[in-house]
């Protein structure tokens, strides 16, 4: 065999290592990110596992409590906190804070479609054989074109027809209408027509609370080990 024959065998065989080893390589860096995503999703799915393990107890006391707050609500036997002051317990080691949202927003804003309507009734949302507590109610309308205001005790059958107190408003004036001093025991209906001009907006603000929402909701939210569950149920009121 001639120098130039090994010469040119050796540097065969030199590469032929060079791709064996460049082959090794990828087959182990291929492996080993097999091996790291079949981890991560072992991971991942210990801690769905783990996250499923705790959120039971959360779930269960938070539904309790929630069933517990229904129940004095619609049986009449209390009241659950506002949501301004929310109540909390801690039952089998789950800290569950509870309230309900009985009121609109204060000021209470709206809309109306042409020659649309919207009537709101002025009682104790928390106990309706209690005193509502109102003292004055007011209406602005913000936006459109006009709107009409009713205003009478609950017992009247038809407020539009034979209203206590009543008042055409109009973006060129005038914008708002305020009620007399309420009787703070007396339950009261409210009624706004729009004209027929168009879309027009509206604003409600009463004292010393806002109007009450037509149902109450309760929200509901259990706390356990960094796991948080909540729950919202809509009663009418």
């Amino acid at each position: 065999m001639t120098f130039q024959q090994v010469h040119k065998f050796n540097n065969s065989r030199n590469n032929q290592d060079g791709v064996t080893l460049l082959l090794a390589i990828l087959v182990l860096s291929a492996i080993t990110a097999i091996v790291f995503s079949i981890a991560a999703i072992a991971v991942n799915e210990i801690k769905t596992s783990s996250d499923l393990t705790r959120t039971e107890p959360v779930l269960t006391a938070a539904e309790a409590v929630a069933e517990d707050s229904l129940f004095k609500l619609v049986r009449g036997l209390g009241s659950v906190s506002g949501c301004a002051s929310p109540s909390s317990t801690v039952i089998a080691g789950v800290t569950v804070t509870t309230c309900a949202s009985y009121y609109l927003s204060n000021p209470y804003t709206f809309s109306l479609a042409a020659d649309g309507e919207r009537d709101f009734y002025l009682y104790n949302p928390t106990d309706q054989a209690q005193s509502p507590g109102y003292t004055q109610v007011s209406v602005q309308i913000t936006s459109g074109s006009t709107g009409t205001i009713y205003f009478c005790t609950s017992n009247v059958a038809d407020c539009i027809a034979t209203p206590e107190a009543t008042q055409a408003l109009s973006t060129a004036g005038p914008t708002t209408w305020t009620s007399s001093p309420l009787t703070t025991t007396q339950q009261y209906q409210l009624m706004v027509v729009n004209g027929s001009g168009g879309s027009s907006s509206y604003s409600v603000n009463s004292s010393p609370t806002g109007l009450p929402a037509g149902t109450t909701t309760i929200q509901d939210s259990g706390s356990k080990q960094g796991v948080t569950r909540k729950l919202e149920i809509t009663v009418p009121q």
